[in-house]
């Protein structure tokens, strides 16, 4: 089997500031092994949400580079800064509280954080030009953005490729929406917008938000392109489930947990919950069903193996490895917070909101709305150390993986 037969799709989750952490994994997977490992292992699918979505055009965008820019990319988070994001001032708390009730005016804030350095990195990192000239020649497969559609709800993915054969797929599915696009900014940009933090993006005359209310992690996207194989990349640790707490609350914890500050953070976690986990141990099941399929036909007439091949709809081995953070972004972001010289970088709304959270995961607040927010050099140059770490410990298993396109393992437990 070649890469031809099994192209590698690269697929990226959401999580505001954590992005960085994918930055760093793909700044050691596209910048250090695959420049010597040969054209096999390049990705030819890129397939992103939310941050993730930024991420993926980027690289995709610089296909022809021996490290798909990954370097640079990596640098240009460093420079996303939180006094660039954050531009509220005292002043404008008013008017964000009119946007809240439903009386904005038109020169006034509609969200939390300043989009327009996100923008920038947007326009000025991704040379949306050679993106499309990759997928015209081809040596780019496809690349998917998703979003949510705001009237409707559904989940929009946007399709940039030349294969007619995956143009319009339909998933089943009839919250998802599938469309055949020439990518823009604003594609990336939507997906990109966490409600309430970042403002609702206009395409094509319809309002879009966050891609990761309803699909955090686009594996299934990668799929309809043909990926026969996909390198995820997650945000979130796993976390050990603890018993459910019973009897009475207290009077500090009833106050707790109905602060404004926590239900939304609560909010933001449901709506960003990655389920990339789900997704990976469907994808391993229908693997694990494919392959017994295989060892037995071998024992059965011929035109009951044919039909059991054919009810599976084209359903064919997808190889994966899964990679996400060894530790815990949401402390990380409490740690990096409570230095000295990251607290002296916050002022106005921004210091007050930033330094509450801070407090609130202290107290032990489980929701990671802080890390969602910190885009500060500290934190970002963190989240990328951590994410080269952690695809190096991954070395020889993503060598195998990225060289052998037969290989068909599992890397990790998915619980």
């Amino acid at each position: 089997m070649t890469d031809v037969d099994s192209p590698l799709a690269l697929v990226l989750s959401g999580g505001g500031a954590r992005g960085a952490y994918e930055v760093g994994v793909l700044r050691y997977v596209l910048g250090k092994l695959i420049p010597r490992l040969g054209d096999s292992a390049r990705p030819r699918i890129f397939s992103g949400t939310s941050v993730g979505a930024i991420n993926a055009c980027a690289v995709a965008a610089h296909h022809d580079l021996p490290d798909f820019a990954a370097g640079q990319l990596a640098e240009r988070w460093r420079q996303l800064s939180l006094e660039h994001i954050f531009r509220l001032g005292w002043s404008d708390l008013g008017g964000l509280m009119r946007w809240i009730f439903g009386s904005a005016r038109d020169a006034g804030p509609r969200s939390l954080l300043d989009a327009a350095p996100l923008a920038e990195l947007v326009r000025s990192v991704i040379p949306w030009r050679n993106l499309h000239q990759g997928v015209s020649d081809r040596r780019v497969l496809g690349v998917t953005v998703s979003a949510t559609d705001v009237e409707t709800g559904h989940t929009v993915v946007f399709i940039e490729t030349e294969d007619e054969s995956h143009r319009l797929v339909s998933s089943g599915d009839r919250a998802i929406d599938w469309t055949a696009v020439r990518l823009t900014p604003q594609h990336a940009l939507a997906s990109a917008a966490i409600p309430i933090i970042f403002p609702t993006v206009r395409v094509a005359g319809r309002i879009y938000s966050d891609g990761s209310l309803r699909q955090n992690t686009p594996i299934a996207p990668a799929l309809k392109l043909g990926a026969g194989r996909v390198l995820v990349v997650g945000l979130r640790t796993p976390k050990p489930l603890s018993a459910p707490r019973a009897g009475r609350q207290d009077a500090e914890d009833q106050r707790a947990f109905s602060s404004p500050l926590y239900l939304f953070g609560k909010l933001l976690d449901a709506l960003l919950l990655d389920r990339v986990e789900n997704d990976l141990a469907n994808l391993r099941q229908v693997n694990a069903a494919l392959h017994e399929l295989a060892r037995v036909s071998h024992a059965m007439p011929s035109s009951l193996a044919v039909a059991l091949q054919n009810a599976g709809g084209g359903l064919r081995p997808v190889a994966d490895v899964f990679i996400r953070p060894s530790h815990d972004l949401g402390s990380l972001a409490e740690h990096i917070l409570s230095r000295p010289s990251v607290r002296a970088r916050l002022s106005g709304p921004a210091g007050y909101l930033l330094r509450r959270l801070g407090e609130a995961a202290g107290r032990g607040d489980p929701s990671d709305m802080l890390s969602y927010l910190l885009f500060d050099v500290e934190y970002a140059t963190e989240l990328l150390q951590l994410g080269e770490r952690d695809a190096a410990a991954r070395k020889d298993e993503l060598e195998e993986f990225l060289v052998n396109p037969a290989v068909a393992p599992v890397r990790e437990a998915v619980s």
